[in-house]
């Protein structure tokens, strides 16, 4: 009993609580929009309300238990944890294997209360893998070999993903993460050059990789009435809700558009739109507050940490956080494609909200397990 009050003791000390609060500040509010934006479905509203608390009870734990560990003591397991990511994403190749949004992204295992998406689990065990890559190439991160295995490791997750589930919006996750980790650990900018220069020299093979329905979704932005009524309706539509919403929006569980269902993802790619409907600019301000102060809360951590194995992972778990938020509604804006990213703490989704307070959870560790600068190792 008394080592269960230390743990707790120490625990409440060093953990980051304000991060904490501000993660279950941001799920709450987000209930609010999804119990709204879900009752035109043919699912009860509690049901969609009970996967979304047991995801976030479920992130808290996991929050808390990462907490506690060391990453530095974490990482030396690094073998296992690329077997877990492997793993966990060669489960799209089994029988468990379902579609949702058109993309086989998901999989169901018996007694588990929702989907199950591993690319979204694993963008959280890939920023700390690659953390612990780059760190151990600390005296020389920019060398030749360095830079080629940190690409490597990427392409085999990127690879991975579209070969199993096709999801593109999912796998662009990864790049932030990638890119953040990269910058907080001081490779030079000239491989980020070669890096752009090589993507763009591919662009044209990989525009005849992808579906013509995924074409014409990253089209619709910079032409709209492409496919009014195909591919570009969403984005219509989610303009239309949110210059519906007005400044003060249209009451909750008032929207026009939200309550009449005719949005797909309303509860989860396009909860933006449906706060926005009915909450205003007030209310997507609030939101996009809440996130910045989560992504600022992340960065004054990882300025502030001790280690530079830390000090990555902060910078990858805000990369992957400004990422998905400027691209989330920048969908919902009708002014990027829609290609299935979530809103991080707002959208619906079991594994997304895990995932997002294991993220932050990293972070926390960070925080409670200060160490030797990188320059002393």
């Amino acid at each position: 009993m008394d080592e269960l009050k230390r743990a707790v003791r120490s625990f409440l000390k060093g953990a980051d609580l304000f991060l904490l609060f501000l993660g279950v500040g941001a799920v709450t509010f987000g209930c609010f929009v999804i119990s709204s934006a879900t009752r035109p479905e043919t699912r009860s509203v509690t049901s969609f309300l009970q996967t979304q608390i047991i995801g976030a009870m479920m992130g808290i734990v996991l929050f808390i238990i990462i907490t506690a560990i060391d990453l530095d003591f974490l990482t030396k397991f690094w073998k296992w944890i690329l077997g877990f990511n492997l793993l966990l994403l060669l489960l799209l190749a089994t029988p468990f294997r379902a579609a949702e949004g058109g993309n086989m992204s998901w999989v169901y295992i018996p007694g588990i209360p929702f989907g199950i998406q591993p690319a979204e689990i694993v963008k959280v065990t890939f920023t700390l893998l690659l953390a612990a890559q780059v760190f151990h190439f600390r005296e020389k991160p920019s060398g030749i070999l360095p830079v080629g295995s940190y690409a490597a490791h990427l392409m085999l997750m990127l690879g991975l993903i579209y070969v199993l589930s096709k999801d593109v919006g999912v796998a662009l996750i990864y790049i932030p993460a990638f890119s953040f980790v990269l910058l907080a650990a001081g490779v030079k900018l000239r491989w980020f050059a070669l890096g752009g220069i090589a993507v763009t020299a591919a662009s044209p093979f990989i525009w005849r990789l992808l579906s013509p329905r995924l074409q014409a979704r990253i089209l619709s932005p910079f032409n709209p009435t492409l496919d009014p009524e195909g591919v570009g309706w969403h984005g219509l539509l989610s303009v239309r809700m949110i210059r519906g919403g007005g400044l003060a929006g249209q009451g909750l569980y008032k929207g026009e558009i939200t309550q009449s269902g005719q949005m797909f993802g309303q509860h989860n790619d396009f909860v933006f739109s449906a706060l926005g409907e009915e909450m205003g600019f007030i209310g997507c301000l609030g939101c996009i507050l809440l996130l910045s102060a989560i992504i600022l809360r992340c960065l004054w951590i990882a300025r502030r940490a001790k280690n530079g194995l830390g000090s990555m992972v902060c910078c990858g778990v805000a990369g992957i956080l400004i990422f998905q938020t400027f691209l989330n509604i920048a969908m919902c804006l009708g002014i990027a494609p829609v290609i299935g990213i979530t809103l991080p703490f707002f959208s619906y989704g079991g594994s997304s909200i895990m995932a997002s307070f294991a993220a932050l959870g990293l972070v926390s560790s960070v925080k409670m397990h200060p160490e030797r600068t990188w320059r002393d190792v």
